[in-house]
């Protein structure tokens, strides 16, 4: 886990699927990098804005794989 922030031109790429999911699942961001590898973010979905300061994992985006791939 980091506590660094993203560069100011880091693109965020938001989870395509956040909006349709309800406060019992976690939220996820992509933080795109030039140079190095994108970051993505999972964070309670009803995390307020201080929790969401320390109630986070981020890890390299190629790290993670889909529901459907681990089945």
């Amino acid at each position: 886990m980091s506590n660094t922030s993203a560069p100011d031109d880091a693109p965020l790429v938001p989870d395509a699927d956040a909006a349709d999911r309800d406060a019992d699942h976690l939220r996820s961001v992509v933080v795109a990098y030039e140079g190095s590898a994108d970051r993505q973010t999972l964070y309670p979905a009803d995390a307020s804005e201080i929790e969401r300061l320390t109630h986070w994992l981020s890890a390299d985006a190629d790290a993670f794989v889909t529901l459907d791939e681990m089945r």
